[in-house]
């Protein structure tokens, strides 16, 4: 069996191809998603957008302005992500996006785009990144420019400097995957394919939004982790 983490839908096509050829079982593990892969495994990319929109919705009521800074173009979770965020804002019809650029996963590129775009829109009441690094990156942007009381910034990951940052006040939040549980559930889902079991084509793995209201909830190990998500699966979040 394979487990692969593919970046594009279509650069492990020859792989795909040979594993067939030798009936090699294949899991396609987050990110992109290969369209002649017989199973997934991973987050829903669009609602890690879905996720960051509801809470501009929800704690910016009176809406405002709101940039996106996306990952490489053409790859499947920055479009993903960008879609669910914009198509979840522009339904609530009190949000401009008034900027979407690529940051490339870079953070000097993200700081640079969001320089720019707050010289453009300095009454900008929020960023959204594809990543934590961007974010981070943004972060400093909007520091530099003395607007970070009025400016929210997410990113996606849930990276560790992430946390560290909304721990400081700095950045206000991410949307963590939990990888690290992402591969424990792929693992298993190969495990039961080698073992003849039938799998649904897809299975997807938990996701949070985490704010420092509940980055120390999140942030512990691999069980704290779970019953932090079984509780909010039991609340309905």
């Amino acid at each position: 069996v394979l487990l692969v983490s593919p970046q594009t839908d279509s650069n492990l096509q020859p792989i795909m191809e040979q594993a067939k050829a030798a009936n090699v079982p294949v899991v396609n593990v987050n990110d992109a998603v290969i369209p002649q892969a017989e199973h997934y495994v991973g987050n829903v990319q669009r609602d890690n957008g879905v996720r960051v929109a509801r809470w501009f919705i929800k704690n910016r009521p009176d809406g405002g302005k709101v940039a996106i800074v996306e990952g490489q173009a053409g790859v499947y979770a920055a479009v993903q992500r960008t879609d669910g965020f914009k198509a979840t804002i522009t339904e609530a019809g009190k949000f401009e996006v008034v900027a979407s650029v690529p940051g490339n996963w870079d953070r000097q590129t993200s700081y640079d785009a969001a320089t720019n775009i707050l010289q453009q829109h300095p009454d900008l009441i929020g960023f959204y990144a594809n990543n934590d690094g961007m974010a981070l990156g943004i972060v400093e942007a909007v520091t530099a420019a003395g607007l970070q009381d009025k400016v929210a910034v997410f990113g996606t990951d849930g990276i560790s400097d992430a946390y560290a940052s909304i721990r400081a006040g700095e950045l206000t939040g991410t949307v963590d995957s939990f990888p690290v549980l992402t591969g424990e559930v792929a693992l298993e889902s190969a495990l039961r394919l080698v073992a003849g079991q039938k799998l649904p084509r897809v299975v997807a793995t938990p996701q949070a939004l985490i704010t420092k209201d509940n980055a120390d909830r999140y942030s512990g190990a691999g069980d704290a982790v779970r019953k932090a998500l079984l509780e909010d699966a039991a609340a309905g979040n």
